[in-house]
């Protein structure tokens, strides 16, 4: 579960935008495991029916110049 700031999570006003990675977005299970975390993380952890939210999909990527290797610039920590 996402970490509140200290004092608690203090309710957000207005939009939000969340970039989420391919492997999150297409995943249901943990597409709903993030939405909860995003939601608690802005004080709406009874829900995020009333959240405003943006959801994207990531469009950010960094190629290794070493192993041409390609990974999402957000990453997936």
């Amino acid at each position: 579960m996402a970490t509140a700031p200290k004092g608690g999570a203090a309710k957000v006003t207005g939009a939000i935008r969340v970039t989420l990675p391919i492997s999150v977005a297409y995943d249901l299970d943990k597409f709903q495991r993030a939405l909860a975390n995003v939601a608690a993380l802005v004080g709406c952890s009874e829900g995020a029916s009333g959240l405003n939210a943006t959801l994207l999909h990531a469009r950010e990527f960094v190629v290794d110049p070493a192993s041409l290797q390609v990974r999402e610039a957000a990453g997936e920590g």
